[in-house]
């Protein structure tokens, strides 16, 4: 679905496809009904073979030519944006719902007056033997094509408005900080619960000798489909101990996960197994946020250590996201990191995950920033400011440490600074 939400050619390719069945349904309508509803009603046209010809075809002939400048157009944009705020943020762009409907806006209009011109008839045009020579007009469909004309005129509006307004910096932060709340709303529950249990010391054996999984491709874990795994787990009777986590990358024969059967299993079932497993992974070539909230932290981090490259030296821009990243870890430290330890409905463990900390995420947040704000006084200076600002809402008392940690790294480095 992610892959999907990120491509140029989905959504689109669905609205050329409803423009060619209704393009198919309004000429039919149009056969039904015949000329005389336009000539009863006041507000339709009754429009000539030669003028309903006309306006399709240029109507066709606009609708291509913008939609090849807006395509242009939007390359231009995410180019711009890559350029300037790092490469990994080209799905961002990809995913922008507006400029996939703009594009797919004047392809249907196009296709649709395409499909409709083919069909307008005059007495004068040559048919093929036995067939009737009578003039058609599709009145209702060439009325539709004029309505999906000014719908286009209205999509190039918003898209001129929309274009300068998706690479603009602060919006660019909005929508990585809006998907970063959205992440912690999925992967994280709502308050903070108890910590989970450690694994049961009969159980420590069978995994010093359980059996290994190892990865059959190389590439980012991009997701992990925990239903298909607890499934396969009970099936098997197995517990399944995980090595990797979204965000990780795997080398080919990598191991990825331990696997302690607790019933004899023949060795055709442990291969099923093992396949389902490697089924319930999702490998490519790219990180995705799916399930890595730590790859949306560090959206921020690029945009900010650009922003204070010397070439670059744009501190106010490192200063917003250094707010964004306050803003989301204020969000987070109300959640529980969620427990290693999984167990089915009846309560039997399954599966063991590894364990993401909170000393993980306040370095991918804020101790990663710290040797590239050092180079201005006043990031460094915004940087303790919001820091303790968090510090003073966070009840967190897992959290609360790393953060009081990070404050004490930021002032030792102002106090070296000054003098």
């Amino acid at each position: 679905m992610y892959q999907i939400q990120g491509s140029y050619w989905f959504v689109p390719a669905l609205m050329a496809i409803g423009a060619i069945f209704l393009s198919q349904v309004s000429v039919q309508l149009d056969r039904q009904l015949g000329s005389k509803w336009v000539t009863d009603s006041g507000w339709a046209s009754l429009n000539q073979p030669e003028g309903a010809r006309t306006l399709l075809a240029t109507v066709a002939g606009s609708m291509i030519t913008v939609a090849g400048v807006t395509f242009s157009l939007t390359i231009l944009a995410v180019s711009y944006a890559t350029t300037h705020f790092g490469p990994r943020l080209l799905d961002n762009f990809m995913r922008d719902r507006g400029n996939q409907v703009t594009l797919g806006t004047f392809l249907a209009t196009f296709l649709y007056c395409l499909l409709v011109l083919r069909t307008v008839r005059s007495g004068s045009d040559i048919f093929d033997p036995g067939e009737d020579a009578q003039l058609f007009v599709p009145h209702l469909s060439v009325l539709l094509a004029v309505g999906m004309t000014l719908a286009s005129v209205g999509v190039l509006i918003y898209f001129i408005h929309h274009i300068p307004e998706s690479i603009h910096i602060s919006n660019v932060l909005s929508r990585i900080s809006n998907e970063f709340s959205s992440k912690v709303e999925d992967l994280y529950p709502e308050s903070l619960g108890e910590g989970a249990r450690e694994l049961p010391r009969e159980l420590e054996e069978p995994f010093l000798e359980g059996k290994s999984i190892r990865s059959l491709h190389a590439g980012y874990l991009q997701g992990i489909d925990e239903t298909q795994l607890m499934e396969s787990c009970e099936d098997c009777d197995t517990i399944l101990q995980l090595h990797v986590r979204p965000g990780d990358y795997l080398l080919k024969g990598q191991k990825l996960a331990t696997v302690s059967f607790q019933s004899s299993a023949e060795p055709s079932e442990q291969d099923r197994f093992e396949s389902a497993i490697h089924g319930s992974l999702a490998i490519g070539v790219t990180r995705t946020p799916t399930q890595d909230i730590r790859f949306i932290i560090s959206h921020f981090f690029e945009i900010a250590v650009r922003a204070l490259s010397p070439g670059v030296n744009d501190p106010l821009t490192a200063i917003q996201c250094i707010d964004q990243l306050c803003t989301g870890l204020v969000e987070l430290s109300a959640r529980s990191l969620p427990p290693r330890f999984r167990e089915d409905d009846e309560g039997q463990l399954r599966v063991i995950t590894t364990e993401t900390t909170w000393n993980e995420i306040v370095d991918e947040a804020f101790r990663r920033l710290i040797p590239y704000a050092r180079r201005d006084v006043n990031v460094l200076e915004h940087l303790q400011e919001q820091v303790e600002h968090v510090l003073e809402i966070s009840q967190n008392d897992e959290l609360n440490p790393q953060l009081s940690e990070v404050v004490r790294e930021v002032r030792e480095l102002r106090e070296r600074g000054e003098h």
